[in-house]
């Protein structure tokens, strides 16, 4: 006679599915779609920022609306992380990394690793954490989330993408410029970068109307968010290119590191690392672009950027070019002059990849419509 308890693979699927969710790491906010947390072996270490995925709780395939609607819980996780007063981060990255990992990386001002620099999470040998230390209330952040992240569940289940179609059109290349457009609709261009970040491909989708945040909302509005919609456009423009220029290899970055905006006060920037310890919420209430006086905001501007590199993984150089050699940083500057330029090889391969209305067709097979369809 049993005692009781199932111990065989008899035990049922929903029970291994909360398993399986248990064990991924410090859970920050569950629902019945989205699991969101801190992986169990983070990217980067604690000291640097708040490393947070987010990922489905019923093993749903990964399509491109179903990445498209973990992403827009990311943008809800990112302005948690940059802008509540419950962590130290003030700003925040946010990735479409190799498997179609939806990521975002907080980045804690002042730390020589993390501030105004690409995530690096090369070969970092990041011990497991089983707590978020001191450095983080782990229960107000939790309690934070509960109340805030549903907001933003309702508000994807509200999401309809290009839903006056995606309208898109071949553009004519024409270099030498330092951005070439290759197409566009009524509201974005995408364009190839002939000065690459890294050795491969690199093209950005640029909104024509730009904002300041990635995850901007509109203060007193649940239902339309427009700068949410467009990040959410914008990155599944950048999906489309991704997808058939490299079948999904390589990552999508939308970051803002280098802008001039978030550098410290010291450095001539408007991010106050004095203030920020002494309240951290209120300084950074102070730069939040839907409340911020012009003299206040913090702008990087959204755009999403595609990284193909030629091998290997993504490694972004840690400043731009004019910053480096501004601050006399020779080996960051020996590291951008040996990115090769865009060449026309590359520029053909784009047109023929692209072209044709490829890509307009790809975002309406693929994208179009509705954001979350009913689980069923």
């Amino acid at each position: 006679m049993g005692d009781g308890t199932n111990n065989g693979p008899e035990i049922g699927s929903a029970s291994q599915g909360e398993t399986l969710r248990s064990q991924k790491g410090i859970t920050l906010y569950q629902s019945d779609r989205f699991d969101v947390f801190v992986p169990k072996k983070p990217n980067v270490p604690l000291s640097e920022g708040l490393h947070v995925e987010v990922s489905d709780g019923h093993d749903l395939n990964d399509s491109p609306k179903e990445v498209l609607a973990r992403y827009s819980m990311v943008l809800g996780v990112s302005k948690v992380i940059a802008e509540s007063g419950k962590t130290l981060d003030a700003w925040a990255n946010t990735r479409l990394e190799q498997g179609q990992v939806v990521s975002a990386y907080g980045r804690v001002p002042g730390i020589e690793n993390s501030w105004r620099k690409p995530v690096d999470t090369l070969d970092r040998n990041v011990p497991e954490i089983n707590s978020l230390g001191s450095s983080y209330d782990t229960q107000k952040l939790q309690e934070l989330c509960k109340r805030y992240l549903p907001k933003w569940e309702q508000l994807a289940n509200n999401i309809n993408l290009f839903k006056n179609g995606v309208n898109g059109k071949d553009l004519e290349i024409s270099p030498p410029k330092e951005e070439i457009p290759v197409w566009e609709n009524d509201k974005f261009t995408l364009v190839v970068v002939s000065v690459p970040h890294l050795e491969g491909i690199h093209l950005v989708a640029h909104p024509k109307e730009s904002f300041r945040r990635q995850w901007q909302t509109i203060r007193g509005s649940d239902k339309e968010q427009a700068y949410i919609q467009a990040t959410l456009e914008a990155t599944a423009i950048a999906m489309g290119a991704q997808k058939l220029l490299a079948k999904g290899q390589g990552e999508i970055h939308n970051s803002g590191n280098w802008n001039y905006d978030l550098k410290t006060t010291n450095e001539g920037g408007k991010l106050d690392l004095e203030k920020l310890s002494e309240n951290r919420k209120m300084e950074k209430k102070l730069h939040r672009p839907d409340i911020a006086s012009p003299e206040n905001q913090i702008s990087t501007g959204m755009h999403a950027h595609v990284y193909i590199p030629s091998e290997g993984p993504v490694v972004l150089p840690e400043m731009s070019k004019k910053e480096a050699l501004g601050r006399g940083r020779e080996d960051i500057v020996r590291q951008w002059e040996i990115i090769p330029l865009l060449n026309q090889a590359q520029l053909e391969e784009i047109k023929i990849k692209l072209g044709e209305g490829k890509l307009t067709k790809w975002l309406e097979e693929n994208c179009q419509g509705q954001l979350i369809s009913k689980i069923i």
